[in-house]
């Protein structure tokens, strides 16, 4: 009780000692401001672009700095709080404490095998699929607008218009629009397949659909051309979709095992702690010794 009372007399001594630092608005506003600027520079010591790179790529709006201080503040809260309530209780340290806020950093790494890192790889190739699902009912949007009869949109038109109708590659098919119209198609072109990975697996075949016939003055050309394509693009859909698929399965199988495994340990345990019962009521017995 003595320490707790200690504890909070410290407390309240430099809580009023920073209110009377603080006495005045002025030294108010310019305290308020240094602590901003100064946890503004923590937090952008502490992003790193590699995190904000994998946030960014499985599809969560949040910042890297936010993450990282998040991870920093729980594991020293927990810690703090430890060694407090052990002071507070006349405990002596415990080597767990600083351990645990240790599990805490690692727990919460965004490395590739480490639960929160496996989360973010997870929801990446979650993202991925999703994507390139709305780039194939782009280019499907795209085929059925150029085999149109009474004639299609123009492909700036086109993509501004289609933009509204995806969420993944909203703000590309946005910017791919604006850039038709001031660089040319071509150029456009090429830079909205930039955005895609050089290893993706079929971002070449839509660059080159794409370039072929927007470069065909003759619309019956680039319509005999798309439904030559047809194959292609069929293919492309359903390579999609047996991906997508196989995603899931084996979502679904490491949920299927899941009970399988905790069964499989469950019995282990009862079996462990039937053998540690039996032990326990013929400690005499020479065969249990």
């Amino acid at each position: 009780m003595d320490r707790l009372l200690l504890l909070i007399t410290v407390i309240g001594i430099v809580y009023v000692a920073l209110l009377v630092f603080v006495s005045s608005s002025s030294k108010q506003e310019r305290y308020l401001i240094r602590l901003g600027l100064r946890w503004n520079g923590l937090g952008e010591r502490v992003q790193g672009d590699r995190l904000q790179q994998l946030l960014n790529d499985s599809g969560l709006s949040i910042s890297a700095r936010k993450i990282t201080l998040f991870r920093y503040s729980a594991a020293l809260i927990y810690l703090i709080t430890q060694v407090v309530s052990d002071f507070i209780r006349s405990n002596s340290f415990s080597i767990y404490d600083p351990l645990i806020a240790l599990l805490i950093l690692v727990i919460s790494s965004p490395m590739r095998y480490l639960p929160f890192g496996w989360v973010l790889t997870w929801l990446h190739q979650k993202t991925v699929i999703k994507k390139d699902g709305e780039l194939i009912s782009f280019i499907r949007l795209y085929e059925n607008n150029r085999l149109r009869k009474r004639g299609y949109a123009q492909f700036g038109t086109f993509c501004g218009s289609t933009a509204g109708h995806f969420q993944y590659i909203r703000q590309d098919l946005y910017e791919l629009s604006e850039r038709a119209v001031d660089e040319g198609v071509e150029g456009a072109i090429e830079w909205f397949c930039a955005k895609f990975p050089d290893n993706h697996s079929f971002i070449n075949d839509i660059r080159s659909i794409l370039l072929a016939t927007e470069g065909m003055d003759d619309d019956t050309e680039a319509a005999n051309y798309l439904r030559e394509q047809g194959k292609i693009i069929s293919k492309i859909s359903s390579d999609q979709y047996l991906k997508k698929w196989s995603f899931i399965g084996d979502l679904s199988t490491i949920i299927n095992v899941i009970p399988s495994i905790a069964t499989f340990l469950m019995i282990v345990a009862m079996a462990m702690q039937y053998i540690l019962l039996i032990k326990g009521n013929f400690n005499g017995v020479g065969m249990f010794q």
